[in-house]
């Protein structure tokens, strides 16, 4: 096996997705750039909640991460995205639905 085929990669973004607080902090980041302690004083989550759903989130490549000093700066990788939306386009063109 080569690794990580196309396929495995956006069954781990669609189950990333699949959490209604990943949703929210990704709605929160926005086009912004914000690290855990900007993202939670902004949600209902805890700080530590926080971090574990950035961690999925970047494990799938949904988010990319910079660090700036003892922060960790989130942002969204819109690229990730948008391969997802031109699978499930292409996926809907043949036909299964």
């Amino acid at each position: 096996m080569s690794g990580i085929n196309q396929n495995d990669m956006d069954i781990e973004i669609i189950k990333a997705l699949g959490d209604e607080a990943r949703i929210d902090i990704l709605n929160i980041i926005g086009k912004k750039e914000l690290n855990a302690s900007d993202i939670a004083a902004k949600c209902t989550l805890s700080r530590p909640t926080v971090s574990h759903h950035l961690q999925i989130l970047k494990r799938a490549r949904i988010l990319e991460a910079r660090k700036e000093g003892k922060e960790i700066y989130y942002s969204v990788n819109m690229h990730t995205l948008k391969s997802l939306s031109q699978t499930l386009l292409k996926f809907i063109g043949m036909g299964f639905f």
